[in-house]
Formats: C-alpha cells, structure tokens, sequence
C-alpha cells in the first residue's frame, strides 16, 4: 500500500514526482556548473581561503578577535579542509553528476510510469538525509560550546531550522516513493482467467 496518495494535498503523486524531479534536476544541474568552476579555478580559491585562514589565526593570537571556528576545528580542522578543498570538489561533482541522471530518470520515469527509473534517486537521496542528520546532531551536541553558535541560543535555534526542513525533506522524498509503490501495485494486479460468471469462478487459478 502506497505511503501517500497526493502530494501536497492537491497533486497526485505522479505529478507531484514529475515535479520534484525537474526541480531536482535543475538544482543538480546548478550544482554541477557550481563545482565545475570551483575546480578550474581551484588553486585561487585555495590560496584565498589559506589567505584568509592565516589571517584569522593572527588576528587570533593578538586577542582581535573571538574564536569563531571551534566547532569546525574540534571536528575536522580548518586547514585539513582548506588542504584537501580539491577533493571535496570533486567529490560534490561527481555527486551532482550522478545526481542530475537521477533526476532526469525520476521525472522520465514518472511521466512515462516506469517505477525502476525512480529507484536511483530514491536511494542517492540518502546522501542528503544522511547529511542532514549529522548536521542536526552535530549543532545540538557541539554547538553549545562554541562561542559563535553559543550565543543567544543559534545553535538550539539552527538546530530546529534543520529538524523543520528534514520534515519537509523526507515529505519531499515520499511522494516519489509512494509513485513508486502505486506502480509496483498495478503491475501485481491479479486478472482472473475467466469472468466472475463462470461456474468455477474463483477456484480457477488466477493469471499475474
């Protein structure tokens, strides 16, 4: 049985896929020239961060200015970001690349009702949840002793801005799922051999 049967209570799922897949795909798209150019132009941008990284650090160590990046240190480090910007770039291409295929298929696949070109995104749409999630426990069990996301509560309150858009994220993510569901059900509807006025209607064995 399907999850959902309309989309934003007005849509059926069909168009509500068709829908997320052409946004989807546009994102993708955007994201992809995004990290294009960022890698042509990787050497610039990773002497502009190395730049202004060292700047900070001076700045730092003269008591000029606060400590704004614990969280990212303590978990990752700057710099190792910074050192290995190249590969995170290329990492989000390929991520984006694959991801526009998938979209495309989606909305392909839901106009056209063929339920196995919706599995690639449903399942590459992990990726984003997972982020999400790492994200949200990241805030609230880190967040609070940072003394940029320490002040005035932004780590509660960004914390319960990323909570309110994986709601929305995983609606978003059902109404494909339940196209998908919709579709496998109508392949597996049972056709009977002969009318329901035949004598031996229904022990006759049924046809899939």
């Amino acid at each position: 049985m399907a999850v959902m049967t309309t989309c934003c209570c007005c849509f059926s799922t069909r168009n509500g896929s068709v829908a997320v897949g052409i946004i989807c795909l546009v994102v993708a798209f955007c994201g992809s020239v995004g990290f294009c150019f960022a890698l042509i132009n990787v050497d610039e941008v990773t002497y502009t961060l190395d730049i202004y990284y060292q700047v900070y650090k001076e700045a730092l160590k003269a008591n000029l200015t606060e400590p704004r990046l614990l969280l990212i240190e303590s978990l990752v480090g700057v710099q190792t970001i910074i050192d290995h910007i190249q590969t995170i770039f290329i990492a989000g291409l390929v991520f984006y690349g694959i991801y526009t295929f998938a979209s495309l298929f989606m909305a392909y696949g839901s106009c056209t009702s063929i339920r196995s070109l919706l599995l690639p995104w449903i399942v590459l749409e992990m990726v984003p949840f997972v982020i999400q999630v790492a994200g949200i426990v990241v805030l609230f069990v880190y967040g609070k002793d940072d003394p940029t996301f320490s002040k005035g509560g932004v780590y509660i309150i960004s914390g319960l801005i990323n909570i309110i858009c994986f709601v929305i994220h995983v609606y978003w993510w059902m109404c494909p799922v339940a196209h998908y569901q919709s579709l496998k059900e109508e392949d597996t509807v049972v056709e009977a051999l002969v009318p329901q006025s035949h004598p031996m209607y229904p022990t006759v064995l049924m046809k899939y």
